[in-house]
């Protein structure tokens, strides 16, 4: 199982592929939680944006890795 992407001559690993896109997925949900107001019931928005990423990025990688 060979999970690398050849972009112009260089080899990039799948995973650099799949934390790009769950950063961009990132980037839509927090907008979306955004404007409902979900980060005034939230006690560190912060952390709440890093767990959401890492479940994101984990959950994406374990689809592709599977």
């Amino acid at each position: 199982m060979n999970l690398v992407i050849t972009l112009f001559g260089n080899e990039i690993p799948m995973l650099v592929v799949i934390f790009i896109m769950a950063g961009i997925v990132q980037i839509i949900l927090n907008r979306i939680l955004s404007d409902v107001g979900v980060y005034n019931h939230v006690w560190h928005p912060g952390l709440f944006r890093t767990a959401l990423f890492t479940v994101i990025f984990t959950l994406a990688s374990l689809v592709i890795y599977k």
